[in-house]
């Protein structure tokens, strides 16, 4: 079982614990680890800090798509970002655990399409996704869930930079 802390950028139902509920859920036996949605690298530094004192078998898995470099702290990862290309994440994490340095660049290329689709309002990243998979050939629709924010008419004109970017 998994907690699951979610900045309310996400969902306006999100929530990120302090402290002491951290600690609280690192008590818990059942609880494996936890996912980290902040956005805020700085706290997750301090999660896997907890993590290292009291827990070390406890699992960070970053949910922070403008950081997803958090592998190289100590951070697992559960990102919306890999649905876009889970293809090219594989590839950067062989690259990663070979100690291969083109791990850095297509890094690189994954975190500029990071930062296009989870820019503010940051929920939009769902159309953002939607655009660029459809785009791709692997959806039939650019559309997201009629409830969700939409992106701007130009948005399929950056996604194709980041296309370009990621050799797509």
């Amino acid at each position: 079982m998994l907690a699951f802390e979610l900045s309310p950028r996400f969902a306006p139902n999100g929530e990120i614990f302090d402290e002491s509920t951290i600690r609280g859920l690192l008590e818990i036996p059942e609880l494996k680890g936890m996912k980290h949605s902040s956005l805020d690298r700085l706290l997750e530094l301090d999660r896997l800090a907890m993590r290292d004192k009291y827990r070390p078998d406890f699992r960070i898995f970053t949910g922070n798509d403008l950081g997803i470099d958090m592998i190289e702290y100590g951070s697992d990862y559960l990102l919306g970002l890999a649905t876009f290309s889970p293809e090219r994440f594989a590839e950067r994490d062989r690259l990663w655990a070979a100690g291969d340095a083109r791990y850095y660049e297509l890094s690189e290329a994954l975190q500029h399409l990071g930062n296009v689709a989870f820019r503010e309002p940051i929920a939009a990243y769902k159309h953002s996704a939607a655009i660029f998979l459809h785009m791709a050939g692997r959806i039939s629709t650019n559309l997201p869930h009629p409830r969700s924010p939409r992106r701007p008419a130009w948005e399929a004109e950056i996604l194709q930079d980041c296309m370009r970017r990621l050799g797509s």
